[in-house]
C-alpha cells in the first residue's frame, strides 16, 4: 500500500505480483494451454507496458490488443512476442500490419486472399458484433488459407449464464469443422470461460480476472491488483442544513466534518458514485457525499471527524488495515462494472506499479 500522496492528488497502486498470480490461476484451469493475455486499452487502464512485462513471467504465447496503435506501443517498448489485433482488418490496414509484424483478425474472403502472413479467423457464435456467422458455411470456406493460424470466438455470457457457453461451443465446433483442416491455434476462453470450456484449448484469453475483477459470481475471486487512493486535502465543519458540492444536492442532516479528497471524475471516479459509494479512511468506512466534481470528492467524516487530518490517505478501492473495498464492490456502488471503472481511469492519474 502506498501512503505518500502524489502532489496532493490521487493515484492508483498496481500489484504486478498479484497480476502474475492471477495469470497462473487461469493457466491452472487450462492444462496444456498458453496464455494470450488481453492488454488492450492500456491493460484495462492499468498500464500495458508494465503489465505485459510482468506477464512475461508466465511465458505467454503473445498479447491481445484492440488496435494497431496499441500493438505499436508494445513494439516500441521492445516486445517481440506475437501481437493479435482483435479489430478486424481492412485492406487499407494491411501495409501497416505488415510493417508492425502483428497477427491480424480477418473475416472477409477477399481480404484473406490478399494476405500472405499468419492471421486468425473470428467466428460469430452469438455475440453479433464481429466475425463470420457460425452457420455461414460459404463464407467460412472462403476464408480457408495456408496462412490461417488460428480460429476463435467470443463468449457473450460466460460470467452470468454458464449454459450459454455450451450453446456457443456447439456452434463454434460446427464452424471449425467447416474449415476442414484444424488451424494450429484454437481459442475461446475469456476469464470466465477458462473455468467453463469443456475441452482443452491451445490458448486462453483472460482479461478482467488478471486485473482483479471477479469473472462470475460462482467463480474464484482473483488476487487484488488495483487500488485507488487519494489524500485528504481539506477539512471543514458544516452545520445541520448546510449543503455540499455542485447543485447543493446533499444537505447535512446534522453538524458534521466534511473531508475533501484530491481526486475527481477527471481521474476516473464515476459521477454515479454520488450518494452510493463508501471509502476507507484509517480503516473506517465513510460515505461519499455531494456531487463528484472534476478534481475533488467530499466524504462525511462524521460529527467528531473521526480523527481525520489533512494528508491522511483515503482508499476508494483496496485494503486499509483490516478493511477492504473490492474493485467489484466499488463498481457496483457506481452502478457499473469493474471493466469500466479501471478502463476509464484518467490519463493524469499516476499508476504506481510494484512487484511485491
Amino acid at each position: 500500500m502506498s501512503t505518500q500522496p502524489h502532489h496532493g492528488r490521487g493515484w492508483a497502486d498496481i500489484d504486478l505480483a498479484n497480476l502474475v498470480a492471477n495469470a497462473r490461476a487461469v493457466l491452472g484451469q487450462a492444462p496444456g494451454a498458453r496464455l494470450l493475455p488481453m492488454v488492450k486499452a492500456d491493460a484495462y487502464g492499468l498500464g500495458a507496458v508494465s503489465c505485459a512485462r510482468a506477464l512475461r513471467a508466465v511465458s505467454p504465447w503473445g498479447f491481445g490488443v484492440a488496435t494497431l496503435d496499441e500493438a505499436a506501443q508494445l513494439r516500441a517498448a521492445g516486445f517481440n512476442e506475437p501481437m493479435l489485433v482483435f479489430t478486424p482488418a481492412t485492406l487499407a490496414d494491411l501495409p501497416r500490419i505488415r510493417d508492425l509484424d502483428v497477427r491480424v483478425v480477418l473475416d472477409r474472403p477477399d481480404t484473406v486472399q490478399r494476405w500472405d502472413r499468419p492471421f486468425h479467423l473470428e467466428i460469430d457464435t452469438g455475440m453479433s458484433r464481429c466475425g463470420v456467422r457460425w452457420d455461414d458455411a460459404e463464407t467460412i470456406a472462403g476464408c480457408r488459407s495456408p496462412h490461417l493460424e488460428g480460429v476463435f470466438t467470443h463468449l457473450h455470457s460466460a460470467d452470468s449464464n454458464p449454459p450459454s457457453v455450451t450453446d456457443q461451443w456447439r456452434r463454434f465446433a460446427v464452424a471449425r469443422d467447416t474449415l476442414g483442416e484444424r488451424p494450429r491455434l484454437v481459442h475461446v476462453a475469456n476469464s470466465a470461460g477458462a473455468w467453463r470450456i469443456p475441452e482443452p484449448l491451445d490458448l486462453v484469453r483472460p482479461g478482467i480476472f488478471l486485473y482483479g475483477g471477479t469473472p462470475g459470481p460462482d467463480l474464484p475471486a482473483p488476487a487484488p491488483v488495483f487500488a485507488l487512493r487519494a489524500p485528504v486535502v481539506g477539512l471543514r465543519r458544516v452545520r445541520a442544513g448546510e449543503t455540499v458540492s455542485y447543485g447543493a444536492d446533499w444537505t447535512a442532516p446534522r453538524a458534521t466534518t466534511i473531508a475533501t479528497l484530491g481526486i475527481g471524475y477527471a481521474d476516473g471516479v464515476p459521477r454515479a458514485a454520488q450518494g452510493r459509494a463508501h471509502l476507507l479512511i484509517a480503516g473506517r468506512r465513510v460515505p461519499l457525499v455531494g456531487r463528484v466534481t472534476m478534481d475533488f470528492i467530499m466524504v462525511d467524516a462524521g460529527p467528531d471527524g473521526g480523527g481525520v487530518q489533512v494528508g491522511d490517505v483515503a482508499t476508494l478501492v483496496g485494503e486499509d488495515g483490516e478493511s477492504a473495498i473490492t474493485l467489484d464492490e466499488f463498481a457496483a456502488s457506481c452502478g457499473t462494472i469493474a471493466y469500466e471503472v479501471i478502463a476509464r481511469l484518467g490519463s493524469r492519474l499516476p499508476r504506481r506499479h510494484r512487484s511485491g
